[in-house]
């Protein structure tokens, strides 16, 4: 069963997202995107362990590769094309600084415990608070695991 972010209560000092529905197929292709995020237990799972960074780093690149692929699919102009490069820009904002720790320590996925979850934790907070806009903006069915990435989790 599914949730409508419209329906969920909105968590302090967050606007509401200004445009509106947009068509079907744009839906679709959007509903798309966001079932990849779901599905993904890098991005919605409290259970990451540090051993698993390369797993998560792969996922945050596929992720951003799925998201350009889902631009692609939306006419030029689309209200949702702002959110999607922002989305794209949170996931090159990880790889850079998860590539940053690599090369200072000279060792691939080796990020120390504490940084890798700050790392991957402020990645999902601003995925989350994307995620959030755009399933709003087009009114899209999300499971609740997201809820573990919206702005204003208890989690």
């Amino acid at each position: 069963m599914g949730l409508r972010i419209r329906e969920m209560p909105r968590p302090p000092g967050m606007m509401p997202t200004p445009f509106p529905v947009g068509s079907a197929a744009d839906r679709s292709a959007l509903a798309g995107l966001v079932a990849m995020i779901e599905n993904n237990p890098a991005f919605c799972n409290r259970g990451v362990l540090p051993e698993e960074q390369e797993r998560c780093y792969r996922a945050v690149v596929d992720a951003k590769r799925l998201i350009g692929d889902t631009a692609e699919l939306l006419p030029p102009g689309a209200p949702a094309l702002d959110l999607l490069a922002a989305m794209r820009s949170a996931c090159r904002k990880y790889v850079a600084e998860a590539d940053a720790w690599d090369r200072r320590t000279g060792r691939r996925y080796q990020i120390p415990t504490f940084v890798f979850f700050q790392l991957l934790g402020a990645f999902r907070e601003l995925l989350g608070l994307h995620v959030w806009r755009l399933a709003e903006a087009y009114d899209l069915e999300i499971e609740g695991r997201l809820n573990l990435i919206f702005p204003g989790s208890p989690e």
